[in-house]
């Protein structure tokens, strides 16, 4: 029951099992016992909006809500959305200094419109798919003759609201750069707001991660980043995403994790690239076949250090016309 002063919520563990479970079953995301007082603590106050007394009656209002409204509140309460511009420097520095040359003199050789496509995976209330569309004009000073695709989703539609509105304060700051805060955001009293140039080239959807139909329908990606959110997945459903992670890649693209994940006992689909910054997924050019990792004794697959490649494709666009400056 609720208490009227102080949300105390009775759950037992077989209730915190049963919610544990349904939210596994439609989100991937998995809260083992230690998570209990969370769940609970987060439920008291919106069962007590709803005037629901009991957790087992909570389940069958979630459950049977076929509009999936109440299910979407229910993930809005149980997942952690800490996040910060710039967050994880060296990885970013990979994308930026490493990854991003090699793909501008790709696409360089291309004639007609050159397109850049990333996908930000769990991408929170937003502060990753900004910062790297910061770097990207950073890169190329000016998007004439370039197609940028920044996708970007989450499977809470409140933190998807607040990263359209794309605005932020305080700690999520912290990362950046006083001339980069100049030049890409506006002051809004305390606060500070995405500037349209950078906020038009990300589009923001909802999206579950662990839904395989979601997944399938993205592709071409040169990039993926989905870093600190298969943490929370089952090993079933991490191996699951990484497959469609895989296929939404095109030949040749590159796919970042969180700097303490691997995918070791999840895939051996993936090179393994050792840029100077960070280590990086890549999909293969070529003829491609989808290999999930299902023995515990396997790992990644090498490449050798990716420096001399990065070079080269310094080298390579110093030799061509660069992108005309426009900020």
């Amino acid at each position: 029951m609720i208490g009227t002063q102080d949300n105390d919520l009775d759950m037992s563990v077989e209730e915190f099992v049963m919610i544990r479970d349904f939210i596994l079953e439609r989100s991937g995301i998995y809260f083992a016992e230690n998570k209990m007082y969370l769940v609970k603590n987060r439920l008291a106050k919106r069962m007590e909006e709803l005037q629901i007394r009991t957790v087992r009656d909570y389940f069958y209002h979630v459950k049977y809500d076929l509009s999936m409204r109440e299910f979407n509140r229910l993930m809005d309460l149980v997942t952690t959305n800490e996040t910060s511009f710039f967050r994880n420097e060296p990885q970013l520095m990979a994308f930026s200094d490493e990854v991003m040359p090699i793909l501008i003199a790709e696409k360089m050789k291309q004639k007609g419109p050159r397109t850049l496509k990333i996908w930000s995976a769990g991408c929170s209330t937003g502060e990753e798919p900004y910062t790297l569309a910061i770097q990207i004009l950073e890169k190329l000073h000016s998007l004439a003759g370039w197609n940028v695709e920044i996708i970007a989703n989450d499977i809470s539609e409140q933190v998807l609201q607040r990263a359209r509105q794309a605005e932020y304060s305080g700690i999520t700051l912290r990362n950046v750069k006083p001339d980069l805060l100049t030049r890409y955001f506006i002051p809004v009293g305390e606060a500070y707001r995405i500037k349209p140039d950078v906020k038009m080239m990300v589009k923001f959807s909802h999206v579950n991660l662990n839904d395989p139909r979601q997944i399938s329908m993205i592709n071409g990606m040169d990039v993926i980043f989905c870093r600190n959110v298969m943490i929370y997945f089952s090993d079933e459903v991490k191996k699951q995403l990484v497959r469609g992670f895989y296929n939404a890649l095109r030949p040749g693209g590159y796919y970042f994790i969180g700097h303490s994940e691997t995918l070791h006992g999840i895939s051996k689909a993936f090179k393994l690239v050792y840029f100077k910054n960070a280590l990086v997924y890549q999909k293969e050019a070529g003829p491609q076949t989808d290999q999930p990792d299902n023995s515990p004794d396997t790992d990644e697959r090498t490449a050798a250090p990716a420096s001399s490649g990065a070079q080269r494709a310094m080298e390579m666009l110093a030799r061509i016309k660069p992108v005309t400056a426009g900020k």
